[in-house]
């Protein structure tokens, strides 16, 4: 039996997922993520403040903290209403650029009106071979990915799957376990393969394979238009909200 959808447990499950790819330290007023073998990495190196007061002492603190490891310090939201009111004059003293990111929430929550492509050869993928990483190093993200993906490998409740064409990558998608809930990432078609229907047929696919393994609440977050238009198509409902997105961050230290 399935337990009653809680925003505040997906918010929960989006800021602490990057523990499954980096170190987590926490702070009384939040938390740090690290990981010095990928400091390219903003979704590996970022610091989440959970609590507002005192928050001048505490971005001295993340500043200090990143510095001292050679990596540029980051912030991530912590997805409240309104932190941004009290963040931005602070952010802006101390330099950091701020972008605010157009992105939404989105829950499976009806069946989907794709259906899987014929051409496609859909498999889980355990390890990255040659073909793979060049697709993730040149395409779709850079080395910080490769990286970001080769630690997620590791953990037994990140599902990577690839969808092959004529024997080669065509597509590929994710999606992590966590307690009652279930992230789907990674999503990319290759520019030589696009208009063949086979992002739609991926996401298909791993709605399916995710019902077969979890009954957890599957969620993802995008931006990008013509990425939600197949996801509602999937049955993938935008969430309201009352917080932004954003990210705050130094390119020099």
């Amino acid at each position: 039996m399935q337990i009653p959808f809680n925003m505040n447990r997906l918010k929960d499950t989006e800021i602490h997922y990057p523990q499954r790819f980096s170190n987590l330290l926490t702070k009384n007023y939040g938390l740090l993520f690290y990981n010095e073998g990928n400091k390219a990495s903003q979704e590996s190196n970022h610091a989440v403040i959970l609590d507002l007061i005192g928050v001048e002492s505490s971005l001295r603190d993340i500043e200090f903290f990143y510095k001292s490891k050679g990596i540029h310090p980051c912030i991530y939201p912590a997805l409240t209403n309104k932190e941004l009111e009290i963040l931005t004059p602070l952010l802006n003293e101390h330099n950091f650029t701020l972008k605010i990111k157009q992105s939404d929430f989105f829950l499976h929550d009806h069946e989907s009106s794709l259906r899987e492509s014929e051409e496609l050869k859909i498999e889980r993928i355990h390890q990255l071979d040659i073909d793979i990483m060049e697709t993730i190093a040149i395409e779709y993200g850079g080395d910080w990915t490769i990286r970001v993906v080769e630690r997620h490998l590791t953990h037994p409740s990140y599902h990577f799957l690839g969808g092959y064409y004529q024997g080669e990558l065509a597509t590929m998608a994710s999606v992590s376990i966590f307690a009652g809930y279930s992230r789907v990432d990674d999503v990319f078609t290759r520019e030589k393969f696009r208009g063949k229907g086979f992002a739609g047929g991926m996401i298909h696919h791993l709605i399916n394979y995710h019902r077969n393994i979890s009954q957890n609440y599957l969620y993802l977050q995008s931006d990008l238009p013509s990425a939600i238009k197949i996801y509602e198509k999937a049955g993938f409902s935008r969430l309201p909200k009352d917080f932004q997105f954003w990210v705050a961050y130094k390119e020099h230290n």
